[in-house]
């Protein structure tokens, strides 16, 4: 007859193959936990579908430091997810840390964004960058166009560019966006893309650019100084160190061929970039590099978008109390910026600074650095105006407000009839011009001071709220990169007197 356990084990021995047998259970728990993002785990073979990005953030969404939860749905139904990624079990439980919001595939056809935040959230949820969430917390938008990314087209289901709405915000995508924006405030935004390499322009000169990501920061020059600053001499020699420590090329992000006007990216308040950094924000691009198909050298697209990501995310970590305090210092100025000027016109000029980019000798294949010449690497302001205490619309143009509104400006209506002394605007000219290579209205306004009877129904709008650029840029009719830019406010400069007045 068999004799009892402890008769044929000794309890020594016993005990060490029980605690062998947890070890191995604890080894595999911790298996179960590793997760992988859908790009690795095709061998980056493929970029990943909307349905398997469902299933990926469903499964990390449920883990102990990322929450997934629907932000809104595209014009074809699809979800947008948001991950709220913190160490507290609530996501800005804690005034003190830093928020950075970081979004891709506003393009449908640039999936290297939306890869490597998918690579990111794996890594959060299994636990691998716990240390880079001491002072931070991070919201994830991984696609922000999942119609026109199953159509591998540019824009969306319903043509429209993302990345030139965020004045108009009339898609659903890029609204929920700038709602998200306002309900968490955070202090730094990146918004990730691609960049095509094989341009004609480029290989007529004898080069193609070789960067395996280029990062965008603020040049608006109403964006404050101190952010752009910061971002120029702090953030982005962190960043560029990174990458080039782990064998990237990385460079600032420029647009233009040689031979041509070679400067930074826009100024232009409608992408995703200066849009929020108008309103006091660490706000950058960062553009990835797009091959011949979307599955190009996957891997090293992907890996030097997240080394590029991961960088930033450390450099906030380290630093988070000093941009905190820069961006409260930002934002307490905008509240007060009446009587201060708006730049409405700016350019791109000439300036003393050099930039090298790395570059690939067409015919020999020999990668160097080109010297940027011409570069354009300044921008300064052409007209500017003062901001006004005030801005009031008659009720006849509530399309304004309803625009206003949409942005989260505070307006209130006038509640009795009242005669105020206002600037007032009359329309002179309405011309065509060449604003950074493209053509443009160029509006010309006299402005005189009138009495005018407002009623109960009018709209007046305070500039003393932290959109006070915003709301300038977007009223002002002289601004460049205001809502007559655009074909549907074409009509007010039609009428001969601008409807829209300030309270000088």
């Amino acid at each position: 007859m068999a004799g009892s356990l402890h008769s044929q084990i000794p309890y020594r021995t016993f005990l060490m193959r029980l605690f062998c047998f947890v070890l191995v259970l604890v080894a595999v728990a911790g298996a179960q936990d590793r997760f992988v993002a859908p790009v690795e785990r095709s061998g980056y073979t493929r970029v990943t579908s909307y349905d398997t990005l469902q299933t990926f953030l469903k499964d990390v969404g449920s883990t102990a430091f990322v929450h997934v939860e629907p932000l809104t749905k595209s014009r074809k139904g699809r979800t947008l997810s948001v991950a709220k990624v913190s160490l507290s079990k609530t996501f800005g439980q804690d005034p003190g840390n830093l928020r950075i919001l970081l979004f891709a595939q506003q393009h449908g056809d640039e999936h290297t964004g939306k890869e490597a935040l998918s690579m990111l959230l794996a890594k959060f949820a299994s636990g691998d960058l716990r240390d880079v969430l001491q002072n931070i917390e991070v919201l994830i938008v991984p696609q922000m166009n999942p119609d026109g990314g199953e159509l591998y087209q540019r824009r969306t289901s319903d043509s429209i560019d993302l990345n030139r709405n965020h004045l108009l915000l009339t898609s659903p995508e890029t609204r929920a966006l700038h709602d998200l924006f306002y309900e968490w405030m955070p202090q730094v935004t990146l918004d990730l893309h691609e960049y095509g390499t094989l341009s004609r322009s480029w290989s007529d000169s004898g080069f193609i650019r070789i960067a395996d990501a280029q990062l965008g920061m603020l040049t608006n020059v109403n964006t404050s100084p101190e952010i752009r600053d910061l971002q120029h001499n702090k953030i982005f020699p962190y960043i560029a160190g990174t990458m080039q420590g782990q064998g990237y090329f990385y460079n600032e992000y420029i647009v233009g061929s040689p031979g041509d006007r070679v400067r930074h990216s826009t100024t232009e308040i409608n992408d995703g970039r200066q849009s929020f950094g108008v309103l006091g924000t660490v706000s950058f691009i960062q553009e990835g590099i797009k091959w011949r198909t979307r599955e190009d050298r996957l891997q090293r697209r992907v890996q030097s978008h997240l080394t590029a990501i991961q960088a930033l995310l450390e450099y906030c970590s380290r630093h988070a109390r000093e941009i905190v305090q820069t961006v409260q210092k930002e934002r307490a100025r905008l509240v007060a910026l009446t009587g201060q000027p708006v730049a409405l016109r700016m350019d791109h000029v000439q300036g003393t600074g050099e930039l090298r980019i790395p570059v690939r000798m067409v015919k020999t294949e020999r990668d160097t650095t080109w010297l940027v010449k011409p570069y354009f690497g300044e921008v300064r302001p052409q007209k500017s105006t003062l901001l006004p205490e005030k801005y009031f619309v008659e009720r006849k143009d509530s399309a304004i407000v309803e625009l206003l509104r949409r942005h989260h400006i505070s307006v209130e209506e006038v509640t009795r009839e009242t005669d105020i002394n206002v600037s007032a605007f009359f329309t002179d000219s309405v011309a065509r011009a060449n604003i950074e290579e493209e053509t443009q209205p160029l509006i010309s306004v006299s402005c005189r001071q009138i009495k005018k009877t407002f009623k109960p129904g009018d709209f007046m709008i305070s500039t003393r709220q932290p959109q006070s650029l915003l709301t300038a840029i977007i009223l002002e009719p002289e601004s460049m990169w205001g809502l007559t830019k655009y074909e549907q406010f074409a009509y007010l400069l039609k009428q001969g007197q601008y409807p829209v007045f300030r309270l000088p």
